[in-house]
């Protein structure tokens, strides 16, 4: 796609070029959606990649704890 162009979305087309849902920048993941450059190494890339690990890490702590109580919990209904 060339510079200044717009990006395709959906079956119409013509979406706006943020990227995202509807062009809101929100990307349907967990965390924060860094964009910065492999090579720029600036303070607020790297605190906010830190900050994306911290709450990629919170989240799979929280899944797994969800997990464990399901299945704890199922069987304990089983020897009942």
């Amino acid at each position: 796609m060339g510079k200044g162009g717009r990006m395709l979305s959906g079956v119409g087309g013509g979406g706006v070029g943020n990227g995202g849902i509807a062009g809101s920048g929100i990307f349907g993941m967990f965390g924060t959606v860094i964009q910065c450059k492999s090579e720029d190494n600036s303070i607020y890339c790297s605190i906010m990649k830190l900050f994306n690990l911290l709450i990629i890490f919170v989240v799979f702590i929280i899944i797994m704890y969800v997990i464990y109580t399901f299945i704890s919990s199922s069987y304990t209904k089983k020897g009942r």
